[in-house]
């Protein structure tokens, strides 16, 4: 059994803390502290102690997960050394983009830090979790990392901080990507004579297929499945003449690199 404490009850936190109560029924003490405790009572509601003092949830915790923004980790960690929080015998785990160990370590003064960073799917068990660990964390720190966050989905393991940037750029933020493809799918849709319902059903459906036959067909390179959609001369041809035209892939690139650089930003401002 560990005592797990959450800084900050977000929807990422609110995640992690499904995926283990879910994989650990019972095996746990948790404790999710935030400034209102009226947005921690579905925790609650799950078993855990809520509480607005971060710092008696951090005094509590043998593993704390920080889930705060970046913007707000310093403060946060700020006050939980002014309170005289010992992290010496404690794994924190942080999901905070661009925040790297050495800033954690400055105002924790413990090394013994993992960096993770989830993407939203893992609300159903489908998600990526990139996992870094720091130089003080121990090999059975990485195991108990690993359990804790089994439940979520397919856990990438990267041997550098900006490896673990990269899956947040890629992973943590293309779903937001996606979505809004999909959303500018169903739009045209609804144009052209279907409801707001039938549109949705259409292309998320078309989105699921797509999804499950890059991982029904994962030997085979994702151009050539798109190959197999395109007939030379026909409807797909020519809808693909027209992203080619709009430069699509420079596109993908340009939004890829500007989350990039927003991360190393936080590095700078966060180191």
């Amino acid at each position: 059994m560990s005592t797990i404490a959450f800084i900050g009850g977000g929807n990422m936190a609110g995640c992690i803390f499904n995926g283990i109560i879910k994989t650990r029924p019972g095996q746990d003490k948790i404790v999710v502290s935030g400034p209102h405790v009226d947005k921690l009572q579905h925790f609650a509601d799950a078993g855990a102690s809520i509480t607005t003092d971060n710092a008696a949830a951090a005094q509590a915790g043998e593993v704390i997960f920080l889930g705060v923004k970046p913007q707000m980790l310093t403060a946060v960690l700020t006050e939980l050394a002014a309170a005289k929080v010992d992290f010496a015998h404690k794994l924190v785990i942080s999901m905070a983009a661009g925040f790297v160990c050495s800033g954690i370590s400055k105002l924790t003064g413990s090394d013994r830090i993992i960096r993770i960073m989830p993407n939203t799917p893992a609300k159903l068990g489908l998600g990526v979790i990139g996992i870094y660990y720091g130089a003080g964390a121990s090999a059975e720190d990485g195991a108990l990392c690993r359990e804790l966050l089994k439940g979520l989905g397919s856990l990438v393991e990267t041997s550098t901080e900006e490896g673990i940037n990269v899956i947040g750029c890629v992973a943590g933020s293309s779903p937001a990507f996606m979505y809004r493809f999909l959303e500018a799918l169903i739009a045209e849709t609804v144009k052209r004579g279907f409801s707001k319902q039938e549109a949705r059903e259409l292309i998320q459906q078309t989105a699921l297929g797509m999804a499950s036959m890059c991982i029904a067909n994962s030997d085979i390179p994702i151009s050539q499945l798109r190959e197999a959609v395109t007939s030379k001369g026909g409807t797909t041809f020519e809808g693909l003449k027209q992203m080619t035209a709009y430069k699509f892939e420079e596109m993908v690139a340009a939004a890829v690199q500007a989350s990039m650089d927003r991360t190393h930003e936080f590095e700078e401002m966060f180191a």
